[in-house]
């Protein structure tokens, strides 16, 4: 009876065995789509390099925690989710970080998001497409980390006039922000505009307001001038 109850045994386990290999070598487990929800800039090259995924590897030799570990190591990631959808499909809903400006570092361009955290060194200002910072110095970075500048204040006031102007819809009109020793805020439009801020007040109602005349002088056609928000009083355009 117990010989019986070995050979029974061994040939479910054998059976078992079988199916196995047969579902983890069978194409119909194959890897054949993958679909991402949340890519801005982001390609899906990039998604499945930084994933670790390969098209027609199996299903089942994939791990949803271990692809989302893979991904947030790409500091453009901010978080994903990640679901595997039997029988040949990968779910991956993005949130990404978003450069919002460049500061030089050593003949190159650190690429920062809202929060300062440094997603890329540039090398070719041609490859930069967010406003420039000037004035500051970096000590030191690292990717995926948060940009170390000496003076806190000064890092969060920037931070607070890109997510300003970012909300105020006019982050891409911007070409240039510089700091000068005292502190002094100075904007530059990619049309020539320049927009002294002084020490950076009110700066989401003053983006807001600034939105409003850039279009205004858009509408006449003027490409150049100074546009002076230092003070509580009314903005005041004059020519260069």
């Amino acid at each position: 009876m117990k010989k019986k109850y070995k050979i029974i045994t061994f040939i479910m386990i054998l059976i078992i065995c079988v199916f196995g290999y047969m579902v983890i070598e069978t194409d119909y487990f194959t890897l054949k789509k993958l679909s991402v929800v949340g890519q801005v800039k982001l390609s899906r090259q990039d998604i499945l390099i930084s994933g670790k995924i390969e098209s027609g590897k199996n299903i089942y030799k994939y791990s949803s925690k271990e692809i989302r570990k893979n991904l947030l190591k790409n500091p453009y990631i901010e978080d994903a989710n990640v679901k595997i959808k039997l029988p040949d499909k990968i779910i991956i809903d993005l949130k990404e970080r978003v450069a919002m400006c460049a500061i030089p570092y050593m003949g190159s361009y650190a690429l920062i998001n809202e929060e300062g955290i440094v997603l890329k060194v540039e090398d070719d200002l041609k490859n930069v497409d967010v406003p420039l910072i000037g004035g500051i110095n970096l000590q030191k970075l690292k990717i995926g980390q948060n940009v170390d500048l000496k003076d806190d204040e000064l890092l969060n006031k920037i931070l607070d006039l890109l997510n300003a102007c970012n909300n105020a819809k006019i982050l891409s009109n911007i070409s240039q922000i510089n700091i000068d020793n005292s502190k002094n805020i100075d904007l530059y439009t990619i049309n020539g505009i320049r927009v002294l801020l002084g020490k950076g007040e009110d700066l989401h109602y003053k983006m807001i307001e600034l939105n409003k005349i850039l279009i205004d002088l858009y509408t006449k056609n003027i490409k150049a001038g100074i546009v002076d928000m230092r003070y509580d009083s009314y903005p005041v355009y004059r020519p260069e």
